[in-house]
C-alpha cells in the first residue's frame, strides 16, 4: 500500500494541485452578470443598487475624481474581462439608464488589462459604498449602493426612527409613519421565470415558470379578497429580468415583496418547502463615502428591514407547510426545510421586506406531481396567503 501511494497516488495529487492553482490563478476572472435595482420614488433610503457576479475574486481599486458640479468615483477591477452575451447586455441596461447618477462600465486594455466602473453623482443628492458578498451559487458579488441623501437626512432628524414608507407597517399594527394606519397594505407577488425563462423543468416536464404564475396569480386573487391591494409583477408567460421585478415593487410603492420559486436538486429525495430571506451579515462592507453615524443609521434601518423580512419569512414558511401537510405522509417526507438566508437578487433589490419562497422540488417524483395539481397548488397559496396576513393588522 505505502508502494502504490508512493508511486502514484503523491504524483497525482501533485498534478491536480498544479492544475488547480494554474485554473485558479492563471486565468482572468471573468464578470458574469450584472444587475440594476433603481426606484423613482423619492421616499427610499437607496436610489439605486448595482450587483455584480465575478467568477472569483476580484482585486477592487479605487481612484476618486472631482469637479465642481459632481463627483465622480472610478474604480477599476483588474485582470477582470467582461463574459460575452447576456453579460454584455446587461451592462448596456445599466450604462443607459440616469436617475440623477450615470454609471459606465467599460473593458480596459491599457495600462492594465480590466474593467472600468464609473459613478458620476450630486454629492448633495447621494453617497456611494460598496459590499461584497458569496450568491447562492457561491459566485463572488459586489453590490454598489446609492443612497439618498435626503431621506438619509431625514431619518436621523427624526432620531433614527423608521420614517420609510416600507416601514409603515409593524407586527403589533403599529403605524410607523402618520398616515399610514387606515390605508391598505401593497403586497407585490412575483411569479419566478417565465417567458424564455423556464426555470428548472421536473419530472413529466412540468415547467417552473408555469407553478409559479399558477400560485401567484392564486395569492394574488386571496389578498385581494382580504382588502389588500395586490400587484403582480407578471399575469402572463413573459420575459421579465430580476432587476425588472424589483423596480416595478419600487416604483408601485409596495409594502411587502413576495417572490415565488419551484426547486430542483440532484438528488431526487430531497422534498419540500423552504423560505429564503436577506440577512445584513451575509454582506461585508468594504467602501463608504458616508460619516460612521450614517453608516450607523443605515444600518440600524436595514436591519429592522431584515428583522421584518424574517418576521414574515417564518410566518409564511410555517403557514405553507401546515396548509399542504394533508397531502403528505409527514413521518417519511420532511416537508419543512425552514427559514434560510441567502443572497437573491431579488431580495437584494427589493427596497421593502421580501422573502422569496420554494414551493417544492420538481426534481421530486411525488412532490412535482402535486405542483402539476391545482389543488395542491391553491393549498399552497392560502397557505401563502395566511402567512402574509398573519402578521399584517389593518
Amino acid at each position: 500500500m505505502s508502494k502504490i501511494i508512493e508511486n502514484f497516488l503523491i504524483p497525482l495529487f501533485v498534478i491536480v494541485s498544479v492544475l488547480y492553482a494554474f485554473n485558479s490563478f492563471g486565468h482572468a476572472i471573468e464578470l458574469n452578470k450584472a444587475y440594476h435595482h433603481i426606484t423613482n420614488e423619492p421616499g427610499y433610503l437607496e436610489r439605486a443598487n448595482i450587483s455584480f457576479y465575478f467568477s472569483r475574486d476580484p482585486q477592487v481599486q479605487e481612484i476618486k475624481n472631482k469637479n465642481t458640479n459632481a463627483h465622480t468615483i472610478t474604480f477599476f477591477f483588474p485582470d477582470v474581462s467582461i463574459a460575452q452575451g447576456e453579460c454584455e447586455a446587461m451592462i448596456k441596461r445599466i450604462s443607459n439608464q440616469h436617475n440623477g447618477y450615470s454609471v459606465a462600465i467599460t473593458p480596459v486594455i491599457k495600462p492594465t488589462k480590466g474593467v472600468k466602473l464609473a459613478f458620476n453623482f450630486d454629492p448633495a443628492q447621494c453617497s456611494l459604498g460598496y459590499e461584497t458578498f458569496d450568491s447562492i451559487g457561491l459566485q463572488k458579488g459586489i453590490v454598489f449602493r446609492l443612497y439618498n441623501k435626503n431621506v438619509l437626512t431625514s431619518i436621523q432628524n427624526n432620531n433614527n426612527q423608521p420614517v420609510l414608507r416600507t416601514l409603515w407597517w409593524q407586527p403589533d399594527g403599529a403605524s410607523a409613519k402618520t398616515g399610514h394606519k387606515d390605508k391598505k397594505p401593497n403586497i407585490v407577488i412575483d411569479a419566478g421565470h417565465g417567458g424564455s425563462d423556464s426555470g428548472a423543468i421536473g419530472c413529466g416536464g412540468i415547467q417552473e415558470k408555469q407553478v409559479c404564475l399558477a400560485i401567484g396569480t392564486a395569492v394574488g386573487s386571496l389578498l385581494k379578497q382580504k382588502g389588500c391591494s395586490v400587484l403582480l409583477t407578471r399575469t402572463n408567460d413573459c420575459d421579465m429580468q430580476l432587476d425588472e421585478r424589483t423596480a416595478y415593487a419600487n416604483d408601485n410603492n409596495a409594502d411587502l415583496f413576495v417572490s415565488i420559486h419551484a426547486n430542483y436538486a440532484a438528488n431526487p429525495r430531497a422534498i419540500g418547502i423552504e423560505t429564503f430571506c436577506m440577512q445584513p451579515a451575509l454582506l461585508k462592507k468594504n467602501f463608504s463615502c458616508l460619516t460612521s453615524s450614517q453608516d450607523a443609521c443605515i444600518a440600524n434601518i436595514i436591519n429592522q428591514r431584515a428583522a421584518l423580512s424574517y418576521q414574515l419569512a417564518q410566518s409564511v414558511q410555517s403557514s405553507v407547510c401546515n396548509s399542504v401537510s394533508s397531502f403528505h405522509d409527514v413521518t417519511i417526507d420532511r416537508i419543512d426545510r425552514k427559514v434560510k438566508h441567502s443572497v437573491s437578487q431579488v431580495l437584494l433589490g427589493a427596497q421593502e421586506p421580501a422573502i422569496l419562497i420554494e414551493v417544492g422540488f420538481l426534481s421530486h417524483p411525488k412532490e412535482s406531481l402535486l405542483l402539476h395539481d391545482t389543488h395542491y397548488q391553491n393549498s399552497i397559496a392560502h397557505g401563502i396567503c395566511n402567512g402574509i396576513l398573519s402578521i399584517l393588522q389593518f
